[in-house]
């Protein structure tokens, strides 16, 4: 048993002085150089505190969806044309345009709605070339409805439209954030809010950063092919540069790196922000655009990531081939037994031809697809692509579940990137700084006269037992605010009501305990059965306690954005540290205290 409690006591004592050496670079800040290597987080504080700017944009998810109906319009037209021809006995992709334009107009395709598109035939022979096998090789999702004599309806479900809708939107949310990560801002908040609403704090932002934000979220997201240029050259001979660059201290690209390569040298860091300072340092050609790819390396067998880097590539700049020529991706495997998961992909009548054009022009070489600039594969052209479908095989040598989240991820871009959801801004404020400082002081002002209160209160009251209560408000406050440099999550005025309210918390906890003991010792119990039953019978009474207040504290977490978020997530941190100091820290002072012969009479 003492054993037990000595492992205890060094575990709480360990965590205290983690936390303390990771909180001292918040307060600290001319730390040595390899301290900060080690403790690189410091706390950072919220909008309301440090001023910056919040934006709101909400997602046009319906327009999205409606684009992709046209494109499953266009995509039919063409699959009844080939259909058609075959019935003539003719070739769909030998026709000439007049002749082709003849049999589309057998075909009338209008979108009623935004998931809706209505079929009209001549005949009823031609109504019956649209089955739903037909339908379902260009978009699954979409069901058959008859209406009329020669009349469908093709219509995307409620349910098909609610999970779409949520991947556009947190496809949208996901290239928000690259693109804010890739300020090197400190401490941004980006999320989600409501059915398609994007929230994003931005704290301690310059005007011009603000600018700058602006201008890089209001674009649309950009889906494009382009072909890897192996002549392009454009780090071969930039070993020297590297070199250089990551010796100036004010660069800040301590992991910069050339890598030699016989098709052409990239350079790589651990973090984007570092390749793009040191692009924008070397003369590129006009006719070069560098790529930037997240690379994990992963272990074959348990798929974790072993490492991760960005790398960059050299790619043409110039390309006709956009996510506006994609109309579907999905998920499928090799022929022949092959059990390799692989990406199909089909382009439009335009996005075909380009596509075969760039395929016969690159076989045997890589063929980038990006996210803005952001590369998410490169494959290998094997041979000419003609028929507007493609197939990007993404075995790597791991395991199959792994190969399969990879093209899922990959269709997910894909697909996303193919709808463009526009992004329409609905809320823009700057806070300045001088709100941020006024409320810093106050709020500090504030905390600081209440825990002073508290304990006082506490020494005066219980004595001994309010001593060590104030000791474990001390571990408590330190651990709250080591918790929030962990989470990465930001310190804001509501955040801090939230410290103050969980030390009264916790300062409550320990009330309850102290008077649970007392009855005991007033029953004539020994300190030691007093101190076991006095935590015993009221721990259960601080669990419900914290527990309900941990409920009301996640539901605001969910459903709520800002200051109130950050209020409920100092709130749900002191919950947890409030337990730990109140029920274990406390507890193993008084078996300290014990076993030393310290304690013969509890002064409660």
């Amino acid at each position: 048993m003492e054993s037990k409690r000595n492992w205890k006591a060094y575990w709480v004592f360990g965590l205290l002085i983690v936390a303390v050496l990771q909180l001292l670079p918040t307060f600290l800040p001319n730390l040595p150089a390899f301290y900060t290597d080690i403790f690189d987080k410091q706390l950072s504080y919220g909008l309301d505190l440090k001023g910056g700017l919040e934006l709101r944009y909400t997602v046009d998810f319906k327009k999205a969806i409606g684009d992709n109906t046209f494109r499953l319009r266009d995509s039919l037209r063409d699959r009844l044309g080939d259909a058609y021809a075959k019935t003539q006995s003719k070739d769909w992709g030998t026709l000439g345009e007049a002749e082709k334009k003849a049999i589309g107009d057998r075909f009338v395709a209008t979108r009623s709605a935004f998931n809706t598109l209505k079929m009209d035939f001549k005949t009823a022979s031609d109504r019956a070339l649209l089955t739903t096998e037909v339908v379902g090789t260009v978009d699954s999702r979409f069901q058959m409805h008859s209406q009329g004599e020669n009349g469908v309806l093709l219509v995307m479900p409620d349910k098909a439209v609610q999970t779409l809708k949520d991947e556009i939107v947190e496809q949208t949310l996901t290239v928000i954030r690259k693109r804010v990560d890739a300020f090197g801002l400190v401490e941004p908040d980006v999320r989600r809010s409501g059915d398609a609403d994007i929230d994003i704090q931005l704290p301690g932002l310059s005007g011009r950063q603000m600018r700058m934000v602006r201008e890089r979220i209001g674009q649309a997201a950009q889906l494009t092919f382009r072909p890897v240029k192996g002549d392009a050259k454009v780090f071969d001979d930039k070993g020297d540069a590297v070199t250089e660059f990551k010796g100036k201290p004010e660069n800040q690209a301590p992991t910069l790196a050339l890598v030699p390569e016989s098709n052409g040298a990239y350079v790589r860091a651990d973090k984007k922000s570092e390749l793009i300072k040191f692009v924008k340092t070397v003369s590129v050609p006009e006719d070069v655009l560098i790529g930037y790819e997240n690379v994990e390396e992963r272990d074959p067998l348990t798929a974790k990531v072993k490492t991760s880097f960005w790398r960059t590539y050299n790619l043409e700049a110039k390309t006709t081939l956009t996510g506006d020529n994609l109309t579907h991706s999905n998920v499928g495997y090799e022929s022949q037994g092959r059990s390799d998961p692989v990406v199909f992909l089909e382009f439009d009548s335009r996005g075909a031809k380009i596509f075969a054009d760039m395929t016969e022009k690159n076989v045997k070489n890589q063929v980038a697809i990006l996210l803005d600039d952001d590369v998410n594969s490169a494959p290998v052209i094997n041979e000419k692509i003609p028929n507007g479908r493609a197939r990007i095989t993404l075995g790597r040598g791991g395991s199959p579940q792994l190969m399969m989240e990879e093209a899922k991820s990959l269709v997910t871009v894909l697909n996303n990137g193919a709808y463009k959801a526009p992004v329409i801004k609905v809320h823009d404020i700057e806070v300045g700084p001088s709100l941020g400082a006024d409320a810093v002081q106050g709020g500090l002002i504030s905390m600081a006269v209440g825990v002073l209160l508290v304990v006082i209160f506490m020494v005066v009251y219980y004595r001994q037992g309010g001593m060590i209560a104030d000791i474990a408000l001390v571990l408590n406050l330190t651990l709250q605010m080591a918790c929030l440099v962990w989470f990465n999550a930001a310190l804001t005025l509501p955040g801090m009501a939230g410290l103050t309210l969980t030390t009264a918390m916790a300062v409550d906890a320990n009330i309850l305990i102290f008077e649970r003991i007392r009855e005991e010792l007033r029953a004539g119990r020994t300190v030691r059965n007093a101190l076991d039953l006095g935590y015993g019978r009221a721990f259960w009474t601080i669990f419900d306690s914290h527990i309900t207040a941990a409920m009301a504290g996640a539901v605001l977490m969910v459903y709520s954005s800002g200051p109130i978020y950050g209020f409920a997530v100092t709130l749900l941190v002191g919950i947890g540290t409030s337990m730990f100091t109140s029920i274990v820290a406390t507890r193993l002072v008084y078996d300290y205290l014990i076993e030393k012969g310290k304690l013969t009479e509890l002064s409660v």
